[in-house]
């Protein structure tokens, strides 16, 4: 290569090099750089830094597009288990993978290949997402994971084929959702269906198809709900179900097309439930049907209303009763 090209190459890494900084907000560091600009790539290896606005990747090698006309970057890909955070006050958000891929243009950053995100504050880890893949979006703050994904969030873990979450300005999520065979383990608690939405700042969750929710309490028993959907409000305390809804707890077993499950502020166990819809009741083999039925557990009793049929069993072998003779 002569003088001249050796200068005017030079020129170009520099020019890119501030314009990227400059005008894009990225900057790029590496212990070799090659940019190519009849071809529209740039080559970097040994230490390689990136940093677009307060997002930062590393990486032994990266290889970077140029928008054809413009020259100006458009995408950048790390090789060789990159790492990329962000800090913002006392949190920071860090992505850990196989590949990276930094859109400039989209201000997008996607994780391939064994990925884990780490959500931290105070250094201490708020959230954690492990996955096959996982895609950030800087500008709207949505990050989306999928395949294989397990979520740590506070004391709850999470399993589904897929799960998207939106981060507020703080770093604080505002909204997470999963789909796709979700499973959701709290300390002895477990919930499962096709689909969950969970609200932090209303406290509230949601889980649509064929849901199950199996709690249980410090003396050993078991609270089981299904149905096709199911709500639970914390702040509210009470689990509402709807569609072909199934709840058993201790000797009672209750079907009916709707029913709301109080619980006790102290006590975090159920006691009362409100069934609305033609419901049935069975305690060992006694059995109230209504239209609308209410139980409570302490004391244990029920009030139904609308079109009631009870049956209670004897305690005889032979339940047979004449009034003829």
């Amino acid at each position: 290569m002569n003088l001249k090209k050796k200068l005017w190459v030079s020129f170009i890494i520099m020019s890119f090099s501030f314009a990227a900084a400059h005008a894009a907000g990225v900057v790029i560091e590496a212990a070799k750089q090659q940019i190519n600009v009849d071809k529209n790539k740039g080559f970097f290896s040994g230490d390689v830094k990136v940093t677009v606005g307060d997002v930062v990747v590393k990486s032994p090698r990266a290889e970077l597009d140029l928008e054809p006309k413009s020259k100006k970057p458009s995408l950048a890909v790390f090789f060789d288990n990159p790492y990329a955070f962000q800090n913002k006050d006392n949190k920071k958000h860090e992505i850990k993978a196989n590949i990276m891929k930094v859109s400039l243009i989209n201000k997008t950053l996607r994780a391939e290949g064994n990925t884990q995100s780490i959500m931290m504050k105070d250094r201490q880890p708020l959230v954690v997402i492990n996955s096959d893949s996982q895609e950030y979006n800087t500008t709207t703050k949505v990050m989306r994971a999928d395949g294989s994904v397990i979520v740590h969030y506070q004391d709850v873990e999470t399993f589904s084929d897929s799960a998207s979450a939106i981060i507020d300005k703080g770093g604080e999520i505002q909204n997470l959702k999963l789909s796709g065979n979700v499973v959701m383990k709290e300390k002895t608690n477990v919930l499962k269906g096709n689909k969950f939405e969970y609200k932090p700042e209303k406290q509230e969750y949601q889980m649509s198809g064929n849901t199950s929710t199996d709690v249980t309490f410090d003396d050993g028993s078991r609270l089981y709900v299904t149905a096709r959907f199911q709500q639970y409000n914390k702040n509210a305390n009470n689990i509402i179900a709807g569609g072909n809804v199934k709840i058993k707890y201790k000797d009672y077993t209750a079907v009916g097309p709707k029913a709301q499950v109080f619980i006790d502020s102290a006590t975090q166990k159920p006691n009362k439930v409100v069934f609305t819809g033609r419901s049935k009741i069975t305690q060992n083999a006694s059995t109230v049907e209504a239209d609308v039925i209410t139980m409570t557990m302490n004391p244990k009793e029920f009030n139904a209303t609308g079109n009631v049929k009870t049956s209670i069993s004897g305690s005889d072998d032979n339940e047979d009763m004449e009034i003829m003779p």
